[in-house]
């Protein structure tokens, strides 16, 4: 490689030379990299006229011609600037009410500004009094990427951790609120879901725990949060079936069975038992505790548990009743002569001619079809069809399905957001006062007939005498029939419906369908309603559209 006439090694690639000048810090800078061969170099008018068409302050032509022949590639200060502060990029920190997080902003500097670098940041954090849990990394890969004009959370506080209260490790499933699976789709996993467990004897049910010590937390401004310091124990008893150890810390089983936890947190062994099906050859099955069926139960068998009960084959024209959860893997065909009656929730992929009680939340994954329906919560179908057809639902609750009634128009009732058991006295007061209705005019029909037998005198005293013990009865039952008539407009008066309560229908309510929420009722047009969601409000019932991307939320 040939030398220069400074004796310098020439370089064989041509490149011009370059400059950049800009605001920061309260000063304009010019940095300059030097040309390469036969490259054309800076010239102090390039450098003047640029910094003429931003607007900044003049400086001698010698001292950019000195920067120019050093040429270093460093950012020199050249002179300052107090208006230069406009060209800076713009830091917007906002701080959550709670201190908990931080939000950094930054819009993009202006022509002729250099571009925001960490210590910006940081110097916007600490002037808003944001000192604790910055995520510096996070912020330089902003720097990096100049990701200007987009909302960053770039601090966060810790939060304070508790001693806990409940000082208790189950070793069960604790909580029956919701002893189910669910897949993305909202549907119950029937293969997963098992309400009785059973343990054997000897086995750890619960135990006591140390609770944690408190650990305060910080917020972003750097102040402390005081973490609480539970004094208090949690109340566990060991109930029946179940011991305690020596230390009474640990509680066993004491026989094989169902675990159970009370709500006051007493742990009990229920004994269960299991059964390949119910037919002739085990008779009616009546238990104190749970009852697993792994087969089928047959037409006019019976099945009563205080516990749950658990089938795992179809049901057919039988009566199940359960003091808690019923959970029926397969289907259930009752030929309108099947009834399942349960304290708990109740679970099926298929109902058809069958009345349902539930005193809990009722579970269908497929279809209700010709059958009745009283759930004192949510009635839920979220299956891949989840259709309710013919028959009739009342839901304290909310009723959720994908279709409800069908295209022959088969007549389909459901009652949302009334209370079961008012509605049954509601309903019972009713009949009664029908049926006294019925009384009084038979009663009024045949002294009619005495009063024309005593006025042609036949009979004599023994038609007088049956004539007033009629008038006698006539005044009896009219007396009945105000009271129950004040009743049932007492009653009518307490079905008030639930003002959370609703009821969707993901594709469509068909024609045939009535609806009710209290005395309200809903008929949808001749061409039936898409994608609907009826709720109560005022004195009115109200349809709007459904969809997924905000769909109500069912509250357990």
């Amino acid at each position: 490689m040939a030398k220069d006439a400074r004796g310098k090694f020439a370089s064989s690639v041509s490149q011009d030379g370059s400059f950049s000048v800009f605001y920061q810090k309260g000063w304009v800078f010019l940095t300059v990299w030097p040309s390469e061969g036969k490259g054309k170099p800076v010239y102090p008018e390039e450098v003047k006229s640029r910094m003429q068409l931003l607007g900044m302050p003049e400086v001698p032509r010698r001292l950019l011609r000195e920067c120019i022949e050093r040429a270093s590639g460093s950012d020199e200060a050249l002179v300052e600037w107090e208006g230069g502060k406009v060209l800076l990029a713009i830091i917007t920190v906002e701080v959550d009410e709670d201190d908990m997080a931080a939000r950094v902003t930054v819009e993009p500097p202006k022509k002729g500004a250099a571009p925001p670098i960490l210590g910006d940041i940081l110097e916007a954090l600490n002037k808003s009094g944001v000192v604790y849990g910055i995520d510096q990394p996070l912020i330089e890969k902003i720097l990096l990427h100049r990701e200007y004009g987009k909302s960053h959370t770039v601090a966060y506080g810790k939060e304070p951790v508790h001693s806990e209260e409940t000082n208790v490790l189950y070793h069960f499933n604790s909580d029956r609120g919701k002893p189910y699976l669910t897949t993305g789709f909202d549907r119950v996993e029937f293969r997963e879901i098992n309400f009785i467990e059973n343990k054997k004897k000897g086995e750890l049910l619960a135990e006591l725990v140390i609770p944690a010590e408190p650990v305060p937390g910080m917020t972003v401004r750097g102040e402390p949060i005081l973490a609480r310091s539970s004094q208090e124990g949690f109340a566990l008893t060991a109930g029946a079936n179940t011991f305690w150890d020596a230390e009474r810390t640990h509680i066993f089983a004491a026989v094989d069975g169902n675990v159970v936890c009370s709500p006051t947190g007493e742990i009990s062994i229920e004994q269960s038992i299991t059964v390949d099906g119910v037919n002739l050859e085990t008779g009616n099955l009546h238990f104190e505790g749970s009852i697993v069926v792994t087969g089928e139960i047959g037409d006019g068998f019976t099945v009563e548990a205080k516990g749950d009960i658990e089938v795992g084959g179809s049901v057919g024209r039988a009566t199940l009743r359960a003091g808690g959860n019923i959970l029926l893997k397969s289907a259930v065909r009752g030929n309108g002569e099947a009834l399942i009656e349960c304290g708990g929730d109740f679970f099926a992929k298929y109902v058809e001619s069958a009345r349902v009680i539930c005193k809990g939340n009722a579970f269908i994954e497929e279809v209700v079809l010709h059958s009745q329906l009283v759930v004192w919560k949510h009635c839920i179908l979220r299956g891949r069809k989840a259709e309710f057809i013919g028959g009739s639902v009342l839901a304290g609750g909310s009723l959720w399905c994908k279709k409800l009634g069908n295209t022959l128009e088969i007549p389909t009732y459901a009652m949302v957001g009334t209370n079961p058991s008012l509605f049954a006295a509601f309903k019972e007061a009713q009949r009664n006062k029908e049926q006294k209705e019925k009384e009084l005019a038979e009663a009024k029909s045949q002294l009619a007939l005495m009063g024309k037998a005593a006025r042609e005198s036949r009979g004599g005293e023994k038609v007088e005498k049956a004539k007033a013990q009629l008038a006698s009865e006539v005044s009896r039952i009219t007396a009945d029939i105000a009271l129950l008539a004040e009743k049932v407009s007492l009653l009518q008066k307490d079905l008030q419906v639930d003002s959370e309560s609703f009821l969707v229908a993901e594709d469509f309510i068909f024609p045939g369908v009535t609806v009710t929420f209290g005395r309200r009722e809903f008929h949808t047009s001749s061409k039936g309603s898409s994608k609907a969601i009826l709720q109560m409000r005022g004195n009115r019932i109200l349809e709007s559209g459904y969809n997924p991307a905000t769909k109500p939320n069912l509250k357990f």
